[in-house]
């Protein structure tokens, strides 16, 4: 079954919260703003009558639960009968939170855990919850938030089917930015329609297209997109009854850009699209390229990658070029360039240019990477060099000019 809408989500939430917290509630989902959300709605839920007590698990280790050894057992363990006083007991001794929620203290009626960025919180203590739950007293409840709930156990499995069954499991997924028809366009995304909704709610107002812009400059991750709505409510003040924002109104006020990689920087040169071209420069130097491991790459790495994966494409392309000017057809240049994947991409790149452009973006780029070696420049200044001598024909020194 297809995971919903987060907002449908958290309109169910907010209906079960209605009618009252059930004993256990699961949010999870790799959307961390949609989570929060929910979580913050939970605990405007529970009374000021319930003793309350809201566990961060991020800095929690293996090392840190009980396991159900017996090095502290006592009287709890004395009956062991129908009751199930024995498996009670261990599950408390494997996480004490837990056995809190089986009555209220000495000033409050019930309990309520809320676990926050719970996943090796639940992958140690599900057991102990599936255990404890039948024992929860009235009124008395546990929340876990986190990204990704450990299904493996049998336990875990079953407690997660009792909870969803009860309608108390949440998943909040990433809002897809193009509707499921392929017809209607992007403003028709989840994506766009929520960021509209949610500027106006910030006192920011903005129109299809502008919101669809803050998308595409900044990236498609919910927070970033949260965090640079409220940068443009601090630079511009708040105020809901305004004119929703144009693109036009949003030139100058936007901070943050997209990501980009020298993948999208190559595709946009050979494209001849110099705004592409010049924006996925800029995006790599302020923000970073991950490499293949997803770590942040150094800052002295991306010019040097960038320049390389240059050449590869500029050298295929010129190869390319020569075969086709040369006679060969179009159907067999690209496998004798050893190109497999983009091939009516790489068949367009060599029509467009012809071999003497394609020579000297060649020459650009050895002249680049020649300047990484035997300067001090800054990395992005030479890479803006490189884009003006491909877009604008600037001169290209040769190596003697090089000559130190």
């Amino acid at each position: 079954m297809a995971v919903p809408n987060p907002e449908d989500e958290l309109q169910r939430l907010a209906k079960l919260l209605q009618k009252g917290l059930p004993p256990v509630v699961l949010v999870t989902g790799v959307n961390d703003p949609f989570r929060a959300e929910a979580v913050d709605r939970a605990l405007t839920a529970i009374g000021e009558d319930v003793d309350l007590r809201v566990l961060d698990a991020w800095d929690e280790r293996a090392s840190g639960g009980g396991g159900g050894s017996d090095d502290s057992g006592d009287g709890d363990d004395d009956g062991g009968g129908d009751d199930g006083a024995g498996a009670d007991a261990a599950a408390g001794r494997a996480c004490a939170e837990l056995q809190d929620l089986r009555g209220g203290g000495l000033f409050a009626r019930a309990s309520y855990l809320v676990v926050r960025r719970g996943s090796g919180w639940w992958q140690r203590h599900a057991e102990s919850a599936a255990a404890l739950l039948p024992r929860f007293g009235k009124g008395c409840g546990l929340l876990v938030e986190a990204p990704k709930l450990d299904k493996r156990k049998k336990a875990a499995q079953q407690l997660v089917k009792q909870v969803a069954d009860a309608g108390g499991y949440f998943e909040f997924r990433e809002l897809y930015d193009l509707p499921f028809d392929r017809s209607r366009g992007p403003l028709e995304g989840e994506l766009c329609k929520w960021l509209v909704a949610r500027a106006q709610k910030l006192g920011v107002p903005l129109t299809p297209e502008a919101a669809w812009l803050v998308v595409m400059q900044v990236g498609k991750a919910t927070p970033e997109l949260l965090a640079e709505l409220q940068r443009l409510r601090d630079r511009i003040g708040a105020d809901p009854k305004r004119k929703p924002l144009a693109p036009a109104d949003l030139r100058g006020q936007l901070t943050c850009s997209f990501g980009s990689t020298p993948f999208e920087l190559a595709e946009a040169v050979l494209a001849d699209d110099r705004r592409a071209a010049w924006r996925s420069a800029r995006a790599m130097f302020d923000r970073g390229v991950r490499a293949k491991d997803g770590k942040q790459m150094d800052a002295a790495g991306v010019l040097p990658f960038a320049a390389s994966w240059l050449h590869g494409q500029f050298a295929a392309a010129l190869e390319g070029r020569q075969l086709l000017d040369a006679g060969v057809s179009e159907r067999d240049v690209a496998q004798k360039c050893g190109v497999f994947q983009f091939v009516d991409r790489f068949l367009a790149t060599i029509r467009r240019h012809p071999a003497a452009r394609l020579r000297r973006g060649l020459l650009a780029v050895h002249a680049c990477q020649r300047l990484v070696r035997l300067t001090g420049e800054e990395p992005d200044a030479l890479m803006e060099r490189f884009l003006a001598q491909w877009f604008d024909g600037a001169p290209i020194p040769s190596a003697e000019d090089l000559e130190l």
